[in-house]
């Protein structure tokens, strides 16, 4: 009704003014927008209308990987997507998280529990809620954490002597096999939440241990050099060497799942981010991980399209590639 009411003035004044002015003034006027209509067209999601979100990452494959696939989700369900790739160390990321530099990050429950000053826990559920918990008073929030686990392990050759399953069937075969040997690197093996808590929840007690760098514990355990190694549970070695990580059925071992973490703050920017991601994160776990940090690591990918083709065989992409 408005367009016909400017058009019918138009005609009225077209015996009175020049023509060219007349078509000058039609053209502006049918530019214009009829009063009242498209407003419910307009999306007024988060996704796209409110402010780009920008996303770090540490400096590993694992963390690079994360990152990107939260990236490509983002986009496309309509946001703006920046992203701080390899941005540095947990201090310097955590600090850009806190100073505003960048609005989320995937950070680990074992690591927050750290910096947290809360102790090592191995149930996964339960180092969630803490640091979901004492992080909020600082005024971060944690959205739900992968399935993924990426913590210590005990790992054997797929073809070797050691046929346990769980680090209780160890505990077992160890009792008649005392003099299985053990790789463990000099600086994580013996952590508090490392060998000490086997010992603690197991009673597994190496007498034969040989103390060999973490990214050469794979290979000697694969060539016989010794019969268990301490490995990375996503470590890509564990697939270059056809290892085979036991169950830690007991949860001796400290948990570090991954969480998208932000400002509380700023959360209401995107107030469906942690609907937005669920799929991904419900995806996410330690086999999954294992097989994309190979795939970069050694396969020679680059991260961002191992991140992408795993998102479109696994249908979380709407959009074309």
């Amino acid at each position: 009704m408005a367009h016909e009411g400017r058009l019918l003035l138009l005609f009225r004044l077209w015996i009175v003014r020049p023509r060219p002015f007349l078509l000058g003034l039609l053209m502006a006027l049918v530019a214009l927008p009829a009063c009242g209509s498209g407003g419910d067209d307009e999306p007024t999601s988060g996704a796209t209308q409110g402010a780009p979100i920008t996303i770090g990452s540490k400096l590993d494959t694992e963390a690079q990987l994360l990152a990107h696939l939260m990236g490509s989700v983002l986009e496309d369900r309509g946001y703006e997507v920046r992203k701080r790739i390899r941005l540095g160390s947990t201090d310097l990321i955590r600090k850009a998280l806190l100073g505003g530099d960048i609005d989320v990050y995937w950070e680990f429950t074992g690591t927050a529990l750290g910096f947290l000053d809360s102790p090592p826990m191995g149930d996964p559920v339960a180092a969630y809620e803490t640091v979901k918990r004492l992080d909020a008073s600082k005024g971060v929030t944690w959205l739900p954490a992968a399935a993924m686990n990426d913590t210590y392990a005990l790992a054997v050759a797929d073809t070797g002597p050691v046929t346990a399953r769980t680090l209780t069937d160890l505990a077992a075969f160890m009792k008649t096999h005392p003099d299985t040997s053990l790789c463990a690197d000099p600086e994580g093996g013996f952590r508090e939440d490392v060998l000490p808590a086997v010992a603690r929840s197991y009673g597994l007690e190496f007498g034969n241990t040989r103390q060999v760098g973490q990214s050469l514990i794979p290979p000697a355990v694969a060539d016989g050099q010794c019969a268990v190694g301490i490995v990375y549970s996503t470590s890509a070695l564990m697939v270059k060497h056809k290892l085979r990580a036991l169950e830690d059925d007991k949860k001796a071992f400290g948990a570090y799942t991954p969480a998208p973490t932000l400002l509380t703050e700023r959360l209401s920017r995107w107030p469906s981010l942690a609907d937005d991601v669920a799929g991904l994160t419900a995806a996410l776990d330690t086999p999954t991980i294992t097989r994309l940090n190979a795939e970069v690591e050694i396969d020679g990918r680059p991260a961002e399209d191992v991140a992408e083709d795993f998102l479109r065989q696994r249908g979380l992409l709407s959009k074309e590639g």
